[in-house]
């Protein structure tokens, strides 16, 4: 080998890790469906493996999207569950960014297997370093006699069939006269964006010059783009996935500003946190055989002013689901931020919370 040459290969080991990202950023643009990048490969008993090909990344950031982290490790650890037992919360830390130049693992700790409830514990690893911890809880079906939930707010929430796709947003960006030369490839990017999610914004702001609005309140139409099987644990792990993909922006909502804007240089999830009202079962005689009846034989006296829980139906994630989103509070550059899911028929499956830091200048 010449001195040529072994400069040549001490450069290509020195940009090795560069090399890896931008080599698998390549692959992730095969666009694998949602179910692919949920799934995970048991490798050895409890650790399960994602490889760097499913790994998303955004256009325009460096790390890999934390909701891709949420859904895989609840797709694991339901995995490793000795019975049949609905995910009910999950509480996780995003502790360091993951990039997609290497595959992932995800170590599960059986901490309780009870008669109504297992819980398990997620370490999610890359290259040796913690990146993602998850705690979740399953618990068994249950009926009993007090039920009530609040009622989908439906004023100015339009059914998604009216309103326009984020791929029609930002192809009219493109010919948009406000938009500079230098930044159309980067549109054009976000619109080969392999993310497998539809959102249709009920109340969109203008990506280019956003106003302020209070409160800092939206509602979005979320599904996944891919159909995915009739299997329960699948479509919590979808709804995990999506949760994280909008929930942070709500925190821009007072301000003429959002996630792209010049001023914001980091923006970043540090928690998250999911509660599943729902069992999203799709076996109505498993649902019958399994829901323990309450056997209470007095009726628990209730205020008349509670509102009629609408009817339980088969919850999936590629079908459209309304997510209700705010931020009550943004102080210290964290920002707070609270998620509803609701069905169409107005029940409410999921409720969401993030923190999330962000800093501008």
């Amino acid at each position: 080998m010449n001195v040529n040459s072994k400069i040549v290969a001490l450069s290509l080991l020195k940009c090795r890790p560069a090399y890896n990202i931008i080599h698998h950023r390549c692959l992730a643009s095969k666009r694998p469906t949602l179910y692919e990048t949920i799934k995970v490969i048991e490798c050895s008993t409890d650790v399960f493996v994602q490889p760097a090909e499913t790994l998303f990344v955004f256009p325009n950031r460096k790390s890999v999207f934390g909701g891709q982290l949420i859904g895989s490790a609840v797709y694991a650890a339901q995995k490793t569950l000795t019975k049949d037992f609905p995910l009910h919360s999950l509480h996780a830390y995003f502790l360091t960014a993951a990039d997609n130049s290497s595959p992932i693992t995800y170590a599960i700790s059986r901490l309780r297997d009870g008669q109504s409830f297992e819980t398990r514990s997620v370490t999610v690893k890359q290259d040796n370093r913690i990146v993602f911890e998850c705690s979740m809880n399953f618990h068994k079906r249950e009926k009993g006699d007090m039920e009530h939930q609040l009622q989908m707010p439906h004023a100015a929430v339009p059914p998604p069939e009216q309103l326009l796709s984020m791929n029609d947003h930002f192809t009219n960006l493109l010919n948009d006269t406000r938009v500079k030369p230098q930044i159309k490839p980067l549109i054009e990017n976000a619109l080969q964006m392999p993310a497998r999610i539809e959102l249709r914004y009920c109340n969109p702001r203008d990506i280019l010059d956003p106003e302020p609005t209070w409160p800092a309140r939206q509602f979005v139409w979320i599904k996944s783009l891919d159909p995915l099987p009739d299997y329960s644990h699948i479509h919590r792990s979808a709804v995990a996935y999506c949760s994280d993909r909008v929930l942070l922006g709500s925190a821009y909502l007072p301000y003429a500003v959002n996630g792209i804007s010049r001023r914001i240089k980091m923006q970043a999830s540090l928690d998250h946190s999911m509660w599943f009202h729902d069992d999203f079962i799709f076996d109505t005689e498993a649902e019958s055989d399994s829901t323990e009846q309450n056997t209470s034989l007095k009726p628990i006296k209730r205020s008349s002013d509670i509102p009629p829980v609408p009817v339980k139906v088969h919850v999936r994630a590629d079908d459209w689901l309304l997510y209700e989103l705010e931020c009550p509070i943004h102080r210290n550059n964290r920002a707070w931020n609270l998620g509803r899911v609701w069905t169409r028929n107005g029940r409410l499956i999921v409720t969401c919370a993030q923190e999330g830091v962000i800093r501008s200048y």
